[in-house]
């Protein structure tokens, strides 16, 4: 093979591995940057495992700071700035998440390692696969990659680290203090809270027949070549299968999904002491709701006595009932937010700190919860955000193509003339040659 086309077939192996390994880090950074809560969620579900607590603050910041520096890294890696050093750091990463994931293929801790979040669940053993193509990718960037020019020339990289790093820091804030922008849970804006047709709760028969057994309802029993093993009860499925019990355990999710009537709930997945301060707000807000002829109706992740010591410290002017906390988690995210039901449909989903309605409105305002409260999760806000990052890549893609544009990020007075100054010159100067 000639030498030409050899180096050709080495280049274009490069970007491909750039492509291939940047992409996964890009779309795992942005989907835990998205969801903060859930990322949250999943660490402390490690951390339950292997019989460890740290506060939510520190959780929080680790959370989000390796969801910045993963999608960071994947940008870098895609466009071959910075190639060793991002390289090295996609490696450290590597050292610690595939030994990990080759524990969780072995022991199964957790259902799934979270890599992607709710947006794409891989099983154990596919993530352990991923993260063996990963490594040997990097490795090879590592060895290869520094010889193979970058989209972006030296002097203007840093604006690329730049954005890159705050795309996601600005994803995770909203996501973490008002909701995710982009929701891949099953309770997506637009869709109805409770499922049609599905209120009754009933009973399926378990028939053997061969070794192989099979449900069956009522009216569909089979005949008497199958063996009767078991009944089992069907929880009603109020709204993508998860149940809200009264005091007496009865299931109300059939008379709160009612179409003719708005809800505003309130969701409290772990109910703790925190919620105290927050307490006069939300019986004040639930007074308004009911003004303006709105449902106000609490959800809580507790029971028992939990429950009761909730109810008597808080002490709600509205009807408090539960659920499971997992399926709450599900519903919205943080530790304590609103869900706003219309027509049976969910219209906007909010934590309670990013609630700026004023509570002073009129009583004849009508519609004040849809007029004058708007959802994050609707698409708009999420492709605004993308379409400026790529704007900004785009327009620093440009710059880099003047050399006299160049010249403003290389000759600076802190350059000096030395080695360094001089590296960044040559890097402008044959960036312009090529």
């Amino acid at each position: 093979m000639k030498a030409a086309a050899k180096s050709r077939l080495y280049t274009a192996a490069v970007w491909l591995a750039r492509l291939i390994a940047g992409a996964t880090f890009v779309v795992s950074g942005w989907a835990k940057a998205i969801d903060p809560w859930g990322f949250i969620i999943k660490v402390e579900e490690y951390l339950t495992v292997w019989g460890m607590a740290f506060p939510r603050e520190v959780v929080l910041t680790g959370c989000i700071a390796l969801a910045c520096i993963e999608f960071c890294t994947g940008v870098m890696l895609a466009t071959g700035s910075l190639k060793r050093f991002s390289a090295l750091t996609a490696l450290a990463m590597m050292a610690v998440m595939l030994p990990l994931t080759v524990y969780i293929y072995i022991a199964e801790p957790v259902a799934d390692c979270g890599c992607f979040g709710d947006f794409f669940v891989i099983s154990n053993s596919a993530t352990m696969l991923k993260n063996i193509v990963l490594t040997a990718l990097i490795v090879f960037l590592l060895i290869k990659g520094p010889s193979t020019a970058g989209l972006y020339p030296a002097p203007i990289q840093w604006l690329v680290i730049t954005v890159s790093f705050a795309f996601p820091l600005w994803l995770s804030f909203v996501g973490y203090n008002v909701q995710p922008i982009v929701d891949f849970r099953p309770y997506k804006l637009g869709e109805p809270l409770f499922t049609e047709g599905d209120a009754e709760a009933g009973e399926l028969y378990v028939y053997e027949k061969d070794g192989k057994r099979q449900t069956f309802a009522l009216d569909e029993l089979p005949d008497s070549t199958w063996t009767f093993v078991d009944v089992e009860s069907t929880p009603s499925a109020t709204g993508h299968g998860f149940q809200i019990l009264d005091s007496d355990g009865n299931d109300v999710g059939p008379r709160l999904a009612e179409d003719d009537v708005p809800v505003l709930f309130l969701v409290i997945a772990e109910p703790d002491m925190q919620f105290l301060s927050r307490a006069h707000y939300v019986n004040r807000l639930s007074e308004f709701a009911f003004a303006h002829g709105v449902d106000f109706v609490a959800l809580v992740g507790a029971t028992g006595e939990a429950l009761d010591l909730w109810t008597e410290l808080t002490r709600p002017r509205f009807p408090v009932y539960t659920a499971e906390d997992t399926s709450l988690k599900q519903l919205v995210r943080g530790d304590g937010a609103l869900v706003y039901v219309s027509g049976g449909v969910i219209r906007w989903k909010r934590t309670l700190q990013s609630m700026d309605i004023s509570l002073s409105l009129s009583d004849s305002d009508e519609n004040v919860f849809e007029t004058n409260v708007e959802a994050v999760d609707d698409g708009w806000l999420h492709t605004t955000a993308l379409g400026i990052y790529l704007l900004s890549l785009g327009v620093i893609y440009l710059l880099s193509l003047s050399p006299r544009m160049l010249r403003l990020f290389v000759r600076r007075p802190w350059m000096g003339n030395g080695r360094n100054g001089r590296n960044a010159e040559a890097g402008a100067t044959q960036f312009k040659k090529k």
